[in-house]
């Protein structure tokens, strides 16, 4: 117990120290584990990358955006070490060049009735286009309570033990805080896994899966397998199962392929996965585009990717049940996918659902 209340401290005072002298850091933690990891580095030494890519350097923490061709991802490298080996001087002497302000947070929230368009506009969209599914998301911005930004994430990780919980901070960029439920791709240095999670309903829901939901998880599946075969892949597809996530539950296949690959076949595979269908649509060129006309607000991060790279072992996750934070406002962000058979009060009470994971730790 003593040295769980060790490492709490000082990752929160880790946290505080990164705030105060405005270096990036990362805190996360793997589902299923109780240890907490954090890394931090100066801004010059963050790797800056393009498109959907992984670095040479051979460990670290990759932070990337949902649309690699607009924004960049960024690399710390630097090896993730467990909460209580921290060294809280050694941090101290990490600072800023400079002072670089907060980025700024607006408020892009919308109404149930600019919702309901933008359902109407998808639905019209599919039986006048090839388009048949699009994900769309939207906002909930708070001013932000008494709560600090590491009481969220403890608040969080003790909540949701299933889910990749994580505080990226980067300054002049932005401060996110998750619990995604989603594996993007997971490889171990000889299997490489993944994941089709789509389909929504509130947690414990007794009756049988609609039609809509069972045909929305079935593009994200079939993109998957198809894009992985296309490259050459032999695909492995598991069964077909109900995975909850905080006060949803959602319909996940896994799928995997087996291989010795390198870090630069690594890369190719990401960039056939990113955005899945789950969180960008399908066809994938089409329903990204859909999403940049209708859509008011900027994703940035959200619908991006994220975590740890160690040598052969790469761990990313989609970033899901995730807010943008800074010191006055936290902005939650909330999806889900259209089809022609969206109805737009049912996709609104879903994505009220949805927000209720992040709201529930932020009013505790």
């Amino acid at each position: 117990m003593c040295e769980t209340i060790d490492a709490v401290r000082l990752l929160s005072q880790a946290v505080e120290t990164s705030l105060l002298n405005r270096f990036p850091a990362f805190v996360f933690r793997i589902p299923g584990d109780d240890a907490f990891y954090w890394g931090a580095c100066t801004r010059e030494s963050l790797d800056v990358l393009s498109g959907s890519e992984l670095p040479e350097t051979p460990e670290g923490f990759l932070f990337a955006p949902f649309d690699v061709k607009t924004l960049s991802a960024f690399f710390f490298p630097v090896k993730a070490v467990r909460a209580e080996s921290v060294e809280i001087d050694a941090l101290k002497r990490i600072g800023a060049v400079s002072v670089i302000e907060d980025k700024p947070i607006g408020r892009d929230d919308i109404s149930y009735g600019q919702y309901k368009n933008q359902v109407e506009n998808l639905v019209e969209e599919t039986f006048c286009s090839s388009l048949k599914k699009a994900v769309l998301s939207r906002t909930v911005t708070l001013d932000r309570p008494a709560v600090s930004d590491m009481q969220l994430v403890l608040r969080l990780a003790a909540k949701y033990p299933s889910a990749f919980v994580s505080w990226v901070h980067l300054p002049g960029v932005g401060r996110w805080i998750g619990a995604t439920p989603e594996t993007l791709l997971d490889y171990d240095g000889s299997v490489l896994s993944t994941m089709a999670l789509a389909g929504t309903r509130r947690a414990g829901s007794k009756e049988a899966w609609g039609e809509k939901e069972m045909e929305e998880q079935q593009i994200v599946t079939d993109y998957i397998v198809n894009a992985l075969e296309k490259e050459g892949f032999a695909t492995e597809v598991g069964e077909r199962a109900t995975r909850v996530a905080g006060q949803v539950e959602h319909l996940c296949t896994p799928i995997s392929i087996s291989g010795d690959f390198d870090r630069r076949r690594v890369s190719d595979i990401l960039n056939v996965l990113h955005p899945t269908p789950a969180v960008g649509g399908y066809p994938k060129a089409l329903a990204i585009d859909w999403i940049r006309r209708v859509e008011q607000h900027d994703r940035d991060y959200y619908g991006g990717y994220l975590g740890p790279v160690s040598g052969r072992e790469i761990r990313l996750f989609v970033n899901l049940r995730c807010m943008e934070v800074n010191d006055t406002l936290l902005k939650l962000y909330v999806g889900g996918g259209l089809t022609a058979q969206s109805r737009p009060e049912d996709e609104w009470n879903e994505t009220e659902a949805k927000a209720q994971t992040l709201l529930s730790v932020i009013n505790e």
